[in-house]
C-alpha cells in the first residue's frame, strides 16, 4: 500500500475513534441530564398543592405556583421531577443527606447547610384574620392580648407574636390546633364564634379562603412586620446542585421580566411580592 495511503487510512480510523467516544460522551452527558430531580414537599398551598384525595401521593390541580415555577426550570413531566410527599422536616433531613436532590420550600435560617438560588421562589408576610365584623384589628404586640387566638401547632410566627405566645394574658388563653386542614377548621371557628382570631401566611389564607367559600365571612385584621423569603433548597453535596440554584434564579429572572410570573400567580388569585424594577 502506497505510505500516504496508509496515513490516511490510520488518520480515518483515529477520527472514528474520537468520534466514538465522543458519541459516547455525549450519552453519558445526556443521561446524566434526564435523571429526574427528585424534590420533597408537603402540602402548603397555593405554593405547592397536594390532592386532597384520600391515599393519592400526587400534585392537586392546579399544583401551586412554586411547583409552576419549578416546572418552567426543570420540565413538567415525570421524567424530569419526582416529588416525595413528606414531612417538611424529614424532607429538610433527606436533602441534608443527599437522599433527595432539592425541598420545596424553605429558608436559610431553617436549613443553612443547603444551597440556594440568589432569587427566592416565593415571600410570606404573616398577617392576623378576624370575623368580618369584628371591632379587633392588630395594631402592634399591645393589641394581641385583645383577642382570643387560635394557632396551628408548631409553626414560628414571627415577632411580636413568638414573644408573646410565651407569656400570654392569662384571660387570653391561646388555643392550638393540629392534624389535617388545621387552617380551614380553624376558620371555620372563626366564623362559627368559637374563636376571635388566627395568624398565618397571607397568601395561604387569602387563597384558602377564596377557595373555600369563607372569603365573605373571614378578612384580613392586620399584618406584623417584615417577610420571609422562601427557596427551594438544593443538596450540599451533590455537583449538580449549584447549576440547579443558579437555573432557578434565571428562571425567576426570566418570568418575572416576560410577565410570565405574573400570570402564573394570577391563576391563584395573587400578584407578585417583589416589583418588577425592585432589586
Amino acid at each position: 500500500m502506497h505510505p500516504d495511503a496508509n496515513s490516511r487510512q490510520k488518520s480515518r480510523r483515529r477520527l472514528a475513534q474520537i468520534g466514538y467516544f465522543a458519541a459516547c460522551s455525549a450519552i453519558s452527558a445526556t443521561l446524566a441530564q434526564a435523571a429526574p430531580l427528585q424534590i420533597g414537599l408537603d402540602d402548603y398551598c397555593p405554593y405547592y398543592c397536594k390532592t386532597g384525595i384520600p391515599g393519592e401521593e400526587r400534585l392537586a390541580e392546579p399544583p401551586g405556583f412554586a411547583i409552576e415555577i419549578l416546572q418552567h426550570a426543570f420540565g413538567s413531566g415525570p421524567v424530569d421531577i419526582n416529588y416525595h410527599f413528606l414531612p417538611w422536616k424529614r424532607s429538610i433531613r433527606k436533602v441534608t443527606d443527599g437522599e433527595l436532590d432539592a425541598i420545596m420550600l424553605t429558608t436559610p435560617l431553617d436549613a443553612p447547610n443547603l444551597l440556594y438560588p440568589s432569587i427566592e421562589q416565593g415571600r410570606s408576610q404573616g398577617c392576623f384574620f378576624a370575623k368580618n365584623n369584628s371591632p379587633w384589628r392588630y395594631t402592634g404586640a399591645e393589641s394581641l392580648a385583645q383577642v382570643r387566638l387560635t394557632l396551628i401547632s408548631g409553626y414560628l410566627f414571627g415577632e411580636p407574636l413568638n414573644s408573646y405566645l410565651q407569656h400570654p394574658r392569662e384571660n387570653q388563653p391561646v388555643e392550638y390546633i393540629s392534624g389535617n386542614k388545621a387552617l380551614l377548621r380553624i376558620f371555620q371557628m372563626i366564623e362559627l364564634g368559637r374563636t376571635e382570631a388566627t395568624a398565618e401566611d397571607s397568601m395561604v389564607a387569602n387563597y384558602l379562603l377564596q377557595t373555600s367559600g369563607l372569603k365573605q365571612s373571614i378578612s384580613n385584621a392586620g399584618c406584623y412586620p417584615g417577610h420571609l423569603d422562601f427557596y427551594v433548597g438544593f443538596a450540599p453535596n451533590n455537583p449538580d446542585s449549584n447549576a440547579r440554584a443558579n437555573k432557578l434564579s434565571k428562571t425567576m429572572t426570566s418570568l418575572r421580566s416576560s410577565g410570565e410570573l405574573k400570570k402564573i400567580l394570577a391563576r391563584y388569585g395573587l400578584s407578585d411580592w417583589r416589583p418588577v424594577d425592585a432589586p
